[in-house]
């Protein structure tokens, strides 16, 4: 039996494959992946946005970090929002597509913010804790984000 499970966005924009011990709910729309047993309580959340043609105006309300035309600055505006530098940013590719991650605190929080953009897709893939993140979940987070396909 395998010890991971499959989640495909309704869109069809991305997959990833998450443990079978963790569970997931949408919440506004937005799928959220968290382990229900670890008493570490993060979740990991994402985003995903199709790009073609013009961002509306109420995406852009929402989101104002679409608004950057690479995605360095897509990254850049959106932990500028948070009151965050741009520092320490990594950019890569994997599975085709064009990567950019970065890790942060704010208020108490540890945060790991991974986008990535294939062709019009877009996703944002943001996982956040209380305090500091335990190697444990972190060793999880990582696994999952690994397997991040934008389809």
């Amino acid at each position: 039996m395998s010890k991971t499970q499959t989640f495909v966005s309704p869109e069809a924009w991305y997959s990833l494959e998450y443990p079978r011990t963790w569970e997931m709910e949408v919440v506004e729309g937005i799928p959220s992946f968290f382990d229900g047993i670890s008493p570490y309580g993060g979740a990991l959340q994402l985003f995903a946005a199709n790009l073609s043609g013009t961002v509306n105006e109420k995406a852009l309300k929402e989101s104002p970090f679409l608004a950057g035309k690479t995605l360095k600055e897509k990254l850049t505006l959106f932990l500028s929002a948070q009151g965050i530098s741009g520092e320490g940013l990594q950019f890569f590719e994997r599975h085709g597509a064009a990567m950019g991650a970065c890790e942060y605190r704010s208020d108490g929080h540890f945060y790991l913010a991974l986008m990535g953009e294939r062709e019009s897709i877009f996703v944002l893939a943001l996982y956040n804790c209380k305090g500091e993140v335990e190697p444990e979940e972190a060793a999880a987070v990582g696994g999952i984000l690994q397997t991040l396909k934008i389809l």
